[in-house]
């Protein structure tokens, strides 16, 4: 009996048990002036929910795409920016508003993993929440058949703060 050959690429974001017991701590070091530690490749999100009026507060990484800030979601609080919506951005330390716009469509999510990946480079997949099995650039396709349920909010500042980039 054969072992089944491994997809190119597979989805490996944490658990949902260790994100439970980490998040929080994220949440209390990128508020507080120890943030440098993590706002590197981490910023919080504070999404308001459309329905419950709550506010979600998220760490979630942190890159630039063709200029723009973007952050991967995977979670159920990304549903409350479908359509875009406006939300608050702490980014280095300093809290800032924003509007988020849900990208979904599953061909350009996987173009945007593609650009994203090929800037970090392969041994750091991980940071995209994946994980690579192969010694080749993953394709479009390939990315995109990994990156179910995965969507990339695109940021726009509502303020006249710095430019963001890395």
């Amino acid at each position: 009996m054969s072992v089944p050959e491994r997809p190119s690429v597979e989805d490996q974001r944490p658990p949902a048990s260790l994100l439970r017991v980490v998040n929080p701590v994220l949440r209390t070091i990128l508020r507080s002036p120890l943030h440098r530690a993590a706002s590197t490749g981490l910023m919080l999100l504070h999404v308001k929910g459309r329905k419950s009026g709550r506010v979600y507060v998220v760490p979630v990484g942190r890159h630039v795409y063709q200029g723009q800030l973007v952050a991967l979601a995977g979670g159920t609080w990304r549903r409350n920016l479908a359509g875009g919506a406006d939300l608050e951005v702490t980014l280095d330390g300093h809290r800032r508003p924003a509007h988020g716009e849900l990208i979904e469509d599953p061909r350009e999510v996987a173009e945007i993993f593609e650009d994203l990946l090929a800037q970090i480079g392969p041994k750091r997949a991980n940071r995209l929440g994946l994980k690579l099995n192969t010694d080749r650039a993953p394709t479009t396709t390939e990315l995109q058949a990994a990156l179910v349920d995965r969507n990339v909010v695109r940021l726009t500042f509502l303020d006249s703060g710095a430019a963001v980039g890395r």
